[in-house]
């Protein structure tokens, strides 16, 4: 599979800096990409040292033989076609199959639980990978493969079936001269010459985009694949999935569009789409109409994504460029190391504005690079639209551009990162600053702040813990008349059951770049005395006083929820020290609240306790990372 000799990636400092600025060129993409190949040949070679635990029972039509003939099989036609080799390994689910089976035979990691294949089915594959090579090559060959649920797969090109009916069942694959014929148990089905056309019983992976034009690759194209059985990151291998003519017209159109859109207005993003993304899978995502997407990468499938349905084309673009980023750092992390390894002391956690839950540095610094590549798409956005399209772009803009440069900031002040983290981070940072000396519409700017203080302060209330003592002494002080006493900080509680889907954000989107629509919710919440909604309706809209209100019927039907507290506080025009204290320390009000109610008292209200305690609780400074396995005080 190589010609012997093992050369070292060298990634020059003028390369990581240009990756860092969001301007990796050809030159970075080739390498980045050659890097993944070759961390790929290792972890076959590496399947082909571990296989021998497995021991296969050989199913009833196809016996897969070993994984030493496999081997030999791919060699061979590697030898005298190195191209139809390199088009079968460019398959992202082709890693994500290697590295799930050698953490299985290694007994290590996600895959070393039980599987849901049996193990000779698992080794098998690598006898897909020779046959599709085989298959791509016109190499005479007959194959013994795994089938699961009757389905064969061919990596890079698509499945076979379904040949049987048993959950897992052996096929053949014959290669000749005249053609190709896949056989299992129940039937055979004859692939047609042009493996990218469908056919009776073959289900090849639809081409979204043609890239090769900006990948400079011919035959490069971004891939719909609903059917190949390791295209869940979590979960396989999964059968092929139904999806209806009109839903799939829907993710063609929106991809195409988004691509077109990335073409004329960020070429360079485009081009980086092209060379580094090679399969979109679908995933389910409970959204509202301009809701939240739903996406992922995986440094075990590199050039794959997962993600739900983007409500329009800039959305899209938008999304695939945060993947896009992903992508990059995935594989520039298998290069050179950014983060040091904690000490010993635990993982340190730290707010991310774009995440519910306290996040590692390894996810604090995937999301700034993939959010700054989003907050420079909307940034280009911006002069390409009007009207209700340029308010909605303002916004994401001033949105991104305030949470890159935040994060940015906590991750420079940390010791967390290795000299080419800094570096890295350095050159995001100094985008950021940049970005933050540009204008912004009023109205979207306004929305922008409202919303990143919303978040900040919802995550705080949720994932902050306020000491319980410290909290009963306050509540004793203010019963005697007494002034508030000292408060120490907080800790940190991750409370995964206490995060809500956000809906500011969707109403903000809605009010921006729909106001029939927002109209429309807006009425429909009130006339379902849906308060929370109603709310949010009103603050972004700019009515103080019917939002203020409704935040009051909010707390009045549920005293406790300190995020109606918040939205209160954030739709005020005007904020006195105590409302900067309830967004600054929203768990110390709270539990100081809750220790005056456990007295028997009835608790003032959260501005009158949070003027109050005004004199003893400072604001928080920055975010200097709560320690995960001890109490961290912040």
């Amino acid at each position: 599979m190589t010609d012997g000799r093992l050369d070292l990636y060298r990634l020059p400092e003028e390369s990581l800096r240009s990756i860092a600025a969001g301007d990796a060129r050809a030159p970075e993409l080739r390498l980045l990409r050659s890097a993944q190949r070759s961390h790929l040949l290792l972890v076959l070679r590496s399947l082909l040292d571990h296989s021998g635990v497995a021991r296969a029972r050989p199913p009833r039509v196809g016996a897969v033989a070993s994984a030493e003939s496999a081997w030999r099989l791919l060699a061979a036609v590697q030898r005298s076609d190195p191209g139809a080799v390199d088009a079968v390994l460019a398959d992202p689910m082709v890693m994500a199959w290697a590295m799930r089976l050698l953490r299985r035979l290694r007994g290590v990691g996600r895959g070393a639980a039980s599987s849901a294949a049996p193990l000779w089915a698992d080794v098998g594959q690598l006898y897909a990978l020779a046959a599709a090579a085989a298959l791509r090559a016109g190499r005479d060959a007959v194959v013994g493969v795994p089938a699961h649920r009757g389905v064969v797969w061919v990596p890079g090109a698509g499945v076979v079936g379904p040949l049987s009916s048993r959950r897992w069942s052996g096929a053949e694959v014959r290669v000749a001269a005249h053609g190709a014929v896949v056989r299992g148990e129940g039937g055979e089905v004859r692939l047609p010459r042009d493996l990218g056309e469908a056919a009776p019983g073959w289900h090849p992976l639809p081409v979204l985009w043609d890239a090769a034009p900006w990948s400079g690759e011919p035959g490069a194209a971004l891939r719909f694949d609903t059917v190949t059985p390791y295209r869940d990151f979590v979960v396989s291998p999964r059968a092929p999935a139904r999806m209806a003519g009109r839903r799939s017209g829907l993710w063609r159109e929106r991809v195409a569009g988004a691509c077109a859109l990335l073409a004329r207005e960020s070429p360079a993003d485009a081009v980086r789409l092209a060379a580094l993304v090679r399969v979109l899978v679908p995933r389910a995502f409970a959204a509202s109409t301009r809701g939240q997407v739903a996406s992922s990468s995986s440094p075990d499938a590199f050039g794959a994504v997962t993600l739900s349905l983007p409500y329009d084309e800039a959305q899209m673009a938008a999304t695939l460029v945060h993947e896009t980023r992903h992508q990059q750092l995935n594989a520039l992390l298998g290069l050179v190391p950014l983060v040091r390894e904690p000490d010993g002391g635990g993982r340190r956690l730290h707010y991310a504005p774009w995440r519910s839950d306290p996040r590692p540095v390894h996810g604090l610094l995937h999301g700034v690079f993939a959010f700054a590549g989003v907050t420079r798409f909307w940034r280009l956005h911006r002069d390409f639209v009007t009207g209700d399209e340029a308010r909605r772009a303002d916004f994401e803009f001033a949105v991104f551009r305030d949470q890159v440069r935040e994060v940015a900031a906590v991750l420079l002040s940390g010791a967390e990162l290795t000299a080419a983290g800094r570096m890295f981070v350095e050159e995001i940072a100094a985008a950021a600053g940049g970005w933050a000396k540009e204008d912004v519409m009023a109205e979207p700017a306004r929305l922008a702040a409202h919303y990143c203080a919303l978040r900040r302060a919802v995550w705080r209330a949720r994932h902050l813990e306020f000491d319980g003592a410290a909290a009963r002494r306050a509540a004793a002080a203010r019963a005697a008349g007494e002034a508030a006493p000292p408060l120490p900080g907080s800790w940190l509680r991750p409370r995964p059951d206490a995060i809500r889907t956000d809906t500011f954000g969707h109403v903000v989107r809605l009010y921006l770049g729909a106001p029939d629509e927002f109209a429309r919710r807006w009425r429909k919440a009130d006339a379902a005395g849906d308060a929370v909604i109603g709310a949010e309706c009103a603050a972004v809209a700019g009515d103080a006083d019917g939002a203020v209100r409704r935040y009051a019927a909010w707390a009045a039907a549920d005293p406790g929820d300190v995020e109606a507290w918040i939205g209160a506080v954030l739709a005020e025009p005007a904020r006195s020290a105590a409302g900067e204290l309830l967004l600054g320390r929203p768990e110390a009000v709270a539990a100081v609240r809750r220790a005056v109610a456990a007295e028997g008292v009835e608790p003032p209200g959260p501005l009158e306790l949070a003027e109050w305690l005004c004199g003893a609780v400072a604001a928080p400074g920055g975010d200097s990372g709560w320690c995960g396995d001890s109490d961290w005080r912040g």
